[in-house]
């Protein structure tokens, strides 16, 4: 059987660093397997290296394109079990370390994306080896860029690459190998997705990229207008969202701005749709974002005019509509489904990724649990309903105020439910909306009875709300003081 030395395999682009990292190997007894320019390096340095050739029988071909694709290299990355001992009883080599630092690609970042220059920095071995290497963690170390080279010779040295270290290198290389193919994707992608012209802000770069298959944005039709900027993806996005869950009924309407419901509404009609969200809020909507459930005609059309609207999205658009809003200039018409993304969601912090499911769960107010002495009537059920799907589509602290036709006022993303709970007021009654009988929605419970007296004041008659606040009972009784009907969800859907 072969010996019982530790084995790595090194090839690396940046060689910063390098002489120092195999010999620390070599000097603690590990034989060292390098390609290439990797191999005439440590050579050079004085560290006994064995060349890949040896295990693949070529030094490269293609003019170097290929070195490390062969079957035996790779076999000594991924053998485990017997394999790996069958492997060892052939005095054939298993690598205990895969050491990897890829073409660097962000060379190409002022490139042209079909050039000859930028296909030859997408690096094709490397990111084979290194993700190899990550699948067989249990035996292996899979330390990509060169970076992370002193790091895993000094914890080598102290005896601590245990079975935690190596899946930690692991999950390491996936993510850095899933980044790469991320850039080499957008670069190709450059002329063929919509161009941004920048990010939230002039001084920012941005691009937008679309998954496979292509779905929602990434299938859209733009028929009509200029390319979406990055603001309008996030206030689109936003916009068919809340649409999403009143798919498959009346038709719907959802007008949107800065990832927020300026109002929606439901109608026979698309106009009527439209009417009804409008009423919410007549000031907002001006350069914000049209999401409709059904088809748009020209009825609805003719209620747009004078309104200056950055997108209209809808899965069907009549012929003479269609017609009449292409004359808009700059007006983006996407013609796509409305359905809900159920995608992971994921935002990305300072060193790091949050990832989520998506909140696509909707409760429905005759099944929840009612807490008050008055129970909600039926009408009051139907609103409930439409103002819970809204509410959660909103920023919190969120509070929603409607009627079985949409909503009346909403209160957007205030430091306490109180003060968004004035907003949703303030401006129902600046659109002059009657109040008295409507019904309230809050995203998350309400801490104080100073929501539910603020609620009755304004003439609320039920409240929809998850409950679960250790003064719940007091909400619970100042609600049976003024007559309102309550609802507990039991369900949070809260938005930051």
């Amino acid at each position: 059987m072969k010996d019982s030395r530790r084995t790595a395999l090194i090839s690396a682009w940046n060689k910063d660093g390098l002489e120092e990292f195999a010999r620390g190997l070599s000097v603690m007894g590990w034989e060292i397997w390098a390609s290439g320019g990797t191999a005439d390096l440590i050579e050079k340095a004085g560290t006994a290296v064995r060349r890949t050739e040896e295990l693949t029988g070529i030094s490269s071909i293609l003019g170097g394109r290929v070195k490390t694709l062969h079957p035996e290299l790779h076999a000594s990355i991924l053998a485990d079990g017997e394999a790996r001992d069958s492997r060892l009883l052939e005095g054939k080599p298993v690598f205990d370390l895969v050491a990897v630092d890829f073409y660097p690609f962000s060379l190409a970042e002022d490139m042209d994306p079909v050039s000859r220059e930028t296909i030859e920095l997408v690096d094709i071995g490397g990111p084979t080896m290194a993700r190899g290497a990550a699948k067989n963690w249990h035996h292996v170390i899979s330390a990509t860029g060169s970076d992370v080279f002193p790091f895993v010779l000094k914890t080598i040295e102290e005896g601590l690459d245990d079975r935690l270290f190596r899946r930690e290198m692991a999950s390491r290389t996936f993510s850095i190998t899933s980044a790469y193919d991320l850039r080499v994707s957008l670069k190709l992608e450059e002329g063929i997705a919509p161009a941004l012209r920048y990010g939230e802000n002039p001084h920012q770069k941005a691009a937008v990229h679309f998954a496979w298959p292509r779905e929602g944005f990434g299938s859209a039709e733009v028929l009509g207008g200029k390319a979406l900027s990055y603001n309008n993806y996030l206030d689109a996005s936003a916009a068919c969202s809340i649409a999403a869950d009143f798919t498959g009924g009346l038709p719907c309407v959802v007008l949107a701005k800065h990832g927020n419901p300026c109002g929606v509404g439901c109608g026979g009609s698309a106009r009527e749709a439209f009417l009804n969200a409008f009423r919410a809020d007549r000031v907002s909507p001006y350069g914000g974002i049209l999401a409709c459930t059904s088809a748009v005609d020209m009825e609805l059309v003719k209620e747009l005019k004078g309104i200056f609207l950055e997108i209209i999205i809808a899965p069907e658009f009549d012929e003479d509509a269609l017609s009449r809003l292409q004359k808009r200039k700059n007006l983006r018409i996407l013609r796509m489904p409305i359905a809900a993304d159920s995608a992971l969601l994921l935002r990305s912090i300072w060193g790091g990724l949050l990832v989520q499911e998506p909140d696509l769960s909707v409760e429905n107010a005759a099944e929840c649990r009612v807490v008050t002495e008055r129970k909600p009537a039926a009408a009051e059920l139907i609103a409930l309903d439409f103002a819970w799907k809204v509410v959660k589509g909103v920023k919190s602290n969120a509070i929603v105020i409607g009627d079985s036709n949409g909503t009346l006022g909403v209160g957007i993303g205030q430091p306490s439910r109180i003060e968004s709970l004035d907003l949703a007021v303030r401006r129902a009654i600046r659109e002059n909306n009657e109040l008295y009988g409507s019904v309230l929605a809050s995203d998350a419970f309400f801490p104080f009875r100073d929501g539910p007296d603020k609620a009755a004041e304004a003439g609320v008659k039920a409240i929809i709300q998850p409950g679960g606040s250790i003064r719940d009972e007091e909400v619970i009784a100042a609600c049976n003081e003024h007559g309102i009907a309550m609802v507990f969800t039991g369900t949070r859907h809260f938005r930051h």
